[in-house]
């Protein structure tokens, strides 16, 4: 028999990848490759095409009219590897992602028109430009252009009209923000055509209806609450991130907003100016070089205004008040320094103003004060939206830290200035300005003489690093903390209870454990436990309490957790949840299956029951009994081996004990909790269960199944005989008891978008490797022995963005003690097991 080569078994796998993607997206392949044998056609991929091959397939800025074929010829080709990179990303994301919503031949026919229309609008500002003598517009023509930037942002500008309105809102903020900020920060010609297009595709996408939401036509549409945290956020990162992108393309950023990098970012001298400052001498040069003005320290202080505002973006986001005060106050101090700087510029005697054109100014230096002044005016009239103030506590503590961090840079810093024989030669006058320099993170609109001394130098290239570095590392802290109602008080646990028995589902007394936080409703008749995990409010079930609030009350709590900037997740919740949030774009997964036995009519004959008679039976012949009572009218001996049987079931596993949904030893001990335990007549404790009551309006009406512990050399089927057991015990006063879900062993297909699907996998790869030492699987079939009636419960979420936080989330409720060493277990046992398969 022969075999098969192993290239030709690893090669089909990966053709059948390229024809699945082929299938999926033929237009933007195709455009792919024919971009690229294009551009290697005139010598792209080499040195580049000559002056007369651009000529011919490029858009001449100064006479595009009459080469008008130029306006679609140019699409197809780049005038150099770096653009031909550039322009396969730009397309793959573009047309790659209009084609998946409005299909090939529209995605295309978008491409191929945005190219053209944003061409005709390049063509026309530089025509503008040129004619009245414009500093940036002017400076873009006398230039051949190539490449269809501008047609993939139309494709996909026009491709959000078909998205639900998440992704919708979302990806016309970031395409719009991104075009924005590359036409202002660098300001070439294939950026103007990125924001033309961008624009142009979005306005055809809406009035053209090529989206099948009604709502998606309007051309403006309130944001809800989080949305417009998100547009505020989006807008503060991308005006952070808009100077280091200056800075990184300084030979060709020609933007309105070019300058705003060296006017806001420290920067590193070059080798003729670091020479100038140590007046020639090679010591100096290289001290610098190593701890000063020219070091490390240098270049993360420079970059401190941007991590900075990246901090706040993700704290207006979240809602936080701080994160606002903060972006309003760099902002505001961004306006300041450069208006300072143009101010003593227009004041120095040597200015001239013949050398410099009113047109430069407008152009470079008022949008530089213009634009950080208006984000910092928006953000204070948007102020009403951020009211999460988290823990003041906190928030005083880093600003104590951070004072007293920047007090002992000062004090040392002014101790080592005159010890190491600064002053004399530099004046005190040099030694305020030197410490303006380490505390104010952006660059100075005066001369700042170098200090000399080893120390000196050093603090003056690091001190500030090292200050701003830890109002930041604290700050991002304070701003994934979240304060919460966590009332473990007697009045409120008991405030707790009385809601519970008012109504709630099978999983509802859960609320009552450890690290769980409460939402009230306002009438106080209803409410939610959660905790909240990596931004994410993840619900123990549904709302509980009066039955007739309970759907106000789920959507009341999304309100209040959009409100805090959480992310609101309602997990292992009923289907009637779900429809409690009809019209709020939920979305729902399914994570277990609740077991649900009907014991009113059970009786245990038939062949189907063969296994739990027998271990009846076999109880009966070792003379075990069910003993039922709360954990604490069980006998002291009892009592003991609970704790003993429990301590082996832990000790033998890897990870610690879960929670979440999964109660402990502690969980059993409260007196509303029914325990049952197998004893024989030596009073050895075989195994136990503790029974979760359900109640409805103040009336035990069921109970749910928690604690399942057996003693390793119990006799065989003790599990058996004690639910066989529960059912006989509870059949007389109540109609159904559930044996609850089994986490994270859900097996049924699940039907959903790519995002679901995903999060379904990763809890999935969770749940297989905690199987060995868990075995929910193994306690799902189980259950399945007892004929039980079935109710599926779902996750609800509302932002499919949020999924892999919301993994995260649930990992970090049912695994709160994890440690480092074994979450690095959990991935290896997950990896192992994925690649078995």
């Amino acid at each position: 028999m022969t075999s098969v080569p192993a290239s030709v078994s690893e090669a089909t796998p990966r053709l059948a990848r390229i024809v699945s993607l082929l299938k999926k997206s033929p237009a933007t392949v195709s455009l792919l490759l024919l971009v690229i044998v294009a551009t290697a056609a005139i010598g792209g991929l080499g040195a580049g095409p000559s002056e007369d091959v651009l000529a011919m397939v490029g858009i001449d800025l100064d006479d595009a009219l009459s080469k008008w074929w130029t306006l679609l010829a140019s699409t197809f080709f780049a005038a150099s590897w770096p653009g031909l990179l550039l322009l396969l990303l730009v397309i793959a994301v573009g047309v790659g992602v209009a084609e998946r919503f409005i299909g090939p031949w529209r995605a295309l026919g978008m491409f191929l028109l945005g190219h053209v229309v944003s061409s005709l609008v390049l063509v026309a500002l530089s025509a503008v430009g040129t004619a009245d003598n414009d500093a940036w517009l002017a400076y873009i023509g006398g230039n051949y252009v190539v490449g269809a930037f501008g047609g993939a942002t139309a494709a996909l500008g026009a491709s959000t009209a078909s998205m639900n309105n998440l992704w919708r809102h979302r990806t016309q903020t970031w395409l719009m923000a991104l075009s924005v900020m590359f036409a202002l920060y660098l300001g070439i010609a294939e950026t103007l055509q990125l924001l033309a297009g961008a624009v142009f595709g979005v306005v055809v996408g809406r009035l053209g209806n090529t989206g099948r939401n009604a709502q998606a036509r309007r051309l403006f549409v309130r944001p809800s609450l989080r949305e417009s945290r998100f547009l505020l956020a989006t807008i503060v990162g991308t005006f952070a991130a808009g100077p280091l992108l200056a800075h990184l393309t300084a030979n060709l950023a020609v933007g309105p907003l070019s300058t705003m990098a060296t006017l806001t970012m420290q920067a590193r001298p070059d080798a003729d100016e670091l020479s100038e400052m140590c007046g020639g001498h090679p010591a100096c040069m290289s001290l610098q070089e190593i701890v000063g003005v020219s070091s490390l320290g240098a270049v993360v202080l420079s970059v401190i205004p941007l991590l900075l505002l990246l901090l706040c973006s993700e704290g207006l986001r979240r809602g936080r008040r701080l994160a606002l005060w903060t972006a309003v106050a760099i902002n505001a101090l961004i306006a300041l320094v450069v208006a300072a700087s143009f101010v003593l510029f227009i004041v120095d005697p040597d200015y001239d103003p013949s050398e410099v054109a009113a047109g430069y100014l407008f152009i470079y230096i008022l949008p530089s004060v213009v634009v950080p002044a208006a984000i910092a005016v928006l953000l204070f009239m948007k102020r009403s939206k951020f009211e999460v103030t988290g823990n003041i506590k906190a928030a005083r503590r880093v600003l104590r830290a951070t004072a007293w961090v920047a007090a002992a840079v000062v004090v040392l810093y002014v101790l080592m200035w005159f010890i190491e024989g600064n002053f004399g030669r530099l004046g005190l006058m040099d030694l305020l300005a030197q410490l303006t320099h380490i505390l104010i993170p952006f660059p100075l609109p005066f001369v700042v003489e170098l200090p000399q001394g080893l120390v000196t130098v050093l603090l003056y290239g690091f001190g500030g690093a090292v200050i701003w570095m830890v109002f930041g590392v604290q700050a991002f802290r304070i701003l994934r903390t979240y304060i919460a109602n966590t009332d473990t008080t007697e009045e409120g646990t008991a405030r707790i209870r009385e809601l519970l028995r008012s109504g709630g589902g099978s999983l509802s007394w859960m609320a009552l454990w450890p690290n769980n936080a409460y939402w009230h409703s306002d009438d106080g008749r209803n409410a939610v436990a959660y905790q909240v995990h990596n931004g994410v409010a993840l619900t123990v079930a549904g709302p509980f309490g009066a039955v007739d609030g309970q759907e106000a009350a789920a959507r009341d709590f999304v309100h209040h957790a959009v409100e805090q900037g959480l992310v609101p997740c309602f997990y292992s919740a009923p289907a009637d949840v779900g429809e409690a949030l009809a019209g709020m774009h939920f979305e729902r997964l399914e994570v277990a299956e609740e077991t649900l036995l009907d014991i009113a009519a059970m009786s245990f004959k038939g062949k189907e029951w063969q296994n739990v008679r027998t271990a009846l039976n076999r109880a009966g012949k070792l003379g075990i009994k069910d003993l039922w009572a709360p954990y604490s009218a069980m006998p002291p001996g009892v009592r003991a081996q609970f704790a003993e049987i429990s301590e082996e079931w832990v000790s033998d596993k890897a990870l610690p004990e879960m929670g979440f949904t999964l109660g402990g030893l502690d969980e059993v001990k409260d007196d509303h909790v029914m325990c049952c335990a197998a004893v024989d007549d030596d009073g050895l404790v075989h195994g136990v269960t503790s029974w979760l009551p359900v109640y409805t309006d103040g009336q035990v009406t069921g109970w749910t199944l928690d604690f399942m512990r057996r003693r390793s050399d119990g006799f065989k089927g003790v599990m058996e005989f004690l639910i066989a057991s529960a059912v006989t015990h509870f059949q007389a006063t109540v109609p159904m008891i559930s044996l609850s879900g089994s986490p994270l062993a859900n097996t049924a297909e699940v039907e959903g978008d790519a995002e679901s699907s995903a999060v379904d996998k990763v809890l999935d790869l969770l749940g297989n490797a905690l199987e060995p030492m868990y075995g929910f699987k193994s306690l799902a079939s189980f259950k399945s022995r007892f004929q039980p009636a079935h109710r599926t419960l779902y996750m609800f979420y509302q932002d499919s963005l949020a999924l892999p936080a919301i993994g995260l989330a649930i990992t970090s409720a049912y695994l709160p003690g994890l440690s480092a060493r074994q979450s690095a277990a959990i991935v290896r046992q997950m990896t192992a097991r994925e690649a078995a398969k």
